[in-house]
């Protein structure tokens, strides 16, 4: 297991552990009622559209239904009457019902007719989760891999044993193929170089999206988070109609953070004694320090399990297993030696979410 946590943590670290978890995948041919798409992406915001195919003979009373990745509807298009599978007349513009263009993300299309569905992506596709294990790391800072499908991809980046020190793609939607995500080569707050030192590890890990699902991208007004948390958030909800609710469920498992949530909580880390703001304050014998999360985080946190963990200079210095927030803590600086020190914290749910942020003191004699 490798999320930089001191090996005597592993064994309780929930957080830092369960969003790693193992699915089966089944296999099999299109069943009647499948659908191709004709492209893994495109741009509704350059007027692009995708091209719908049906598997299947003449085919009547069905409808395409378009899911967000937390199962809301998105969008119900209308086959016309006399289409065959062999035809392609079926077209989406990237427009929710009410003619908006979507947010940037995922979206599964279904089939259903006017006896159930006839096809359902999410029920016996996708979910196979593996890591990648030869990424590469150019001297810009590009971070290039390659997937076999199209997948929702989670990076982390840190110290070997010690803490994580930045998220790079949060369970973010990319397509197959050669895929390049570019970094700055630091920590998320621009305090630890991390590229080229010699402890530098990566967590690359990657779920595959189901059939039938297509990535939308170009929308720069509206991210899929606000739009769930705003006007997408009473959208009619996909019903759960596979025969088998335990197959079902292992291709969405409880400890799989809705998309809507999947991103680490932004930490936010203080020192209550410098009124002015002072981000990297100078200090004597000791420092008050209240750490807390964003308030748009905070909900779903705050119904979960979570700990702090806490490192100075990439080494681990303290821990709460029992999160609350916020935490306000006395930090005593007896032990360190003078000169500038780091303080980072990494705030681990019991499902996965795992946020971070880091600080720096300059120690007085």
């Amino acid at each position: 297991m490798r999320l930089f946590v001191p090996l005597p943590l592993r064994q309780h670290s929930l957080g830092l552990l369960l969003w790693m978890f193992a699915l089966s995948v089944l296999a099999g041919d299109h069943p009647e009622g499948s659908i191709e798409v004709d492209k893994e992406t495109f741009n509704p915001t350059a007027g692009e559209t995708l091209q719908l195919r049906i598997e299947g003979d003449e085919i009547t009373d069905t409808r395409l239904l378009v899911y967000d990745p937390d199962g809301g509807l998105i969008r119900t298009l209308s086959v016309p009457v006399g289409f065959t599978g062999a035809q392609s007349g079926v077209i989406w513009d990237g427009r929710d019902d009410e003619g908006r263009i979507v947010p940037d993300e995922a979206y599964t299309l279904v089939t259903e007719t006017e006896d159930g569905v006839v096809y359902d992506p999410t029920e016996d596709s996708g979910g196979e989760v593996q890591d990648i294990r030869d990424p590469t790391f150019d001297d810009t800072g590009a971070v290039s891999y390659r997937l076999p499908a199209p997948s929702r991809v989670l990076i982390r980046l840190g110290i070997r044993n010690g803490p994580m020190y930045r998220t790079l793609v949060d369970w973010e939607p990319r397509p197959a193929g050669q895929v390049t995500e570019y970094w700055d080569g630091y920590d998320a707050d621009g305090f630890v170089k991390l590229r080229g030192r010699d402890a530098f590890t990566a967590l690359i890990t990657y779920v595959t999206l189901p059939e039938a699902t297509v990535i939308t991208y170009g929308n720069d007004t509206e991210t899929y988070r606000s739009y769930k948390l705003g006007r997408g958030k009473d959208r009619a909800q996909k019903p759960e109609r596979s025969a088998d609710a335990e197959t079902a469920k292992r291709f969405r498992p409880d400890s799989l953070v809705p998309p809507a949530w999947a991103r680490a909580p932004r930490v936010e880390m203080a020192f209550p004694d410098f009124p002015n703001g002072d981000p990297n304050p100078t200090v004597e014998r000791f420092v008050n320090v209240r750490i807390d999360v964003a308030e748009e985080d905070k909900p779903l946190l705050m119904e979960d399990q979570f700990e702090v963990l806490l490192f100075v200079d990439g080494q681990f210095f303290a821990e709460a297993e029992r999160g609350y927030l916020p935490l306000n803590w006395k930090w005593e600086l007896n032990q360190f030696s003078p000169g500038e020190h780091i303080l980072t914290a990494n705030i681990a749910s019991f499902r996965g979410q795992v946020g971070v942020a880091s600080r720096k003191i300059l120690l007085q004699p």
